[in-house]
């Protein structure tokens, strides 16, 4: 919720910014006064920025941390599902590039390996729409984050703040919908995996093969 709640700031700030450089382009000349109510509005556009790296920082350690658990617990319900040992869960969000996919490859077989043994799911394909719109999103946000930090500087200080503006606008609300998406996901992926830790409990003093009905 802090990473929703600064993206949320952080677009307001954002979009003063847009709206009061963009009275200003180039083609009309510099003028003083409306530099000076841009400049005053960066300040809290700055503090969104600032707002937003420490609440990324603080959120992405807690959701490291369960997605660590979610892949150990795993082991669970169908021990050898995932293809990586638990420790990437935590290291793959840190190597360049290879944090574009091989998450998203961890909670695919996470996802799997909960509905693989419930007879609920017999023949149909595990829920993975709503993990994948958050990885598009998500995803789609650090490459326009990539993109805004290389646009080449405009002809004038107003011009690039109008211009770095609608970037972040852009970062904003793909960060806030992936931010939201998480949190359906975390949602879930944990009830899907209650459920799994259900049936491997059910199944045991029964001594009857996990998914396996009664007679």
């Amino acid at each position: 919720m802090l990473a929703t709640a600064a993206a949320v700031y952080g677009v307001f700030a954002d979009v003063n910014v847009f709206r009061l450089s963009g009275r200003t382009m180039p083609s009309t000349g510099f003028d003083a006064t409306q530099w000076g109510e841009v400049d005053a509005a960066r300040g809290p556009e700055y503090a969104a920025s600032q707002l937003r790296l420490w609440a990324t920082v603080v959120t992405a350690a807690f959701f490291i941390a369960w997605f660590h658990r979610a892949r150990t617990n795993t082991e669970a319900f169908d021990p050898g599902a995932c293809a990586t040992g638990p420790g990437w869960a935590i290291g793959a969000w840190f190597v360049p590039l290879v944090n574009f996919v091989m998450p998203w490859l961890i909670a695919r077989d996470m996802t799997r390996a909960c509905v693989r043994p419930d007879p609920a799911y017999a023949g149909r394909k595990a829920p993975l729409a709503l993990l994948n719109a958050w990885w598009i999103v998500w995803v789609s946000s650090k490459v326009l984050t990539l993109i805004g930090s290389r646009l080449p500087a405009a002809d004038d200080e107003t011009a690039t703040a109008h211009q770095t503006a609608g970037v972040l606008i852009g970062v904003d609300v793909l960060t806030l919908a992936a931010a939201l998406l998480a949190i359906l996901y975390v949602r879930q992926l944990s009830g899907l995996q209650q459920r799994a830790y259900a049936g491997v409990t059910a199944a045991k003093p029964t001594g009857r093969p996990l998914g396996e009905r009664p007679a």
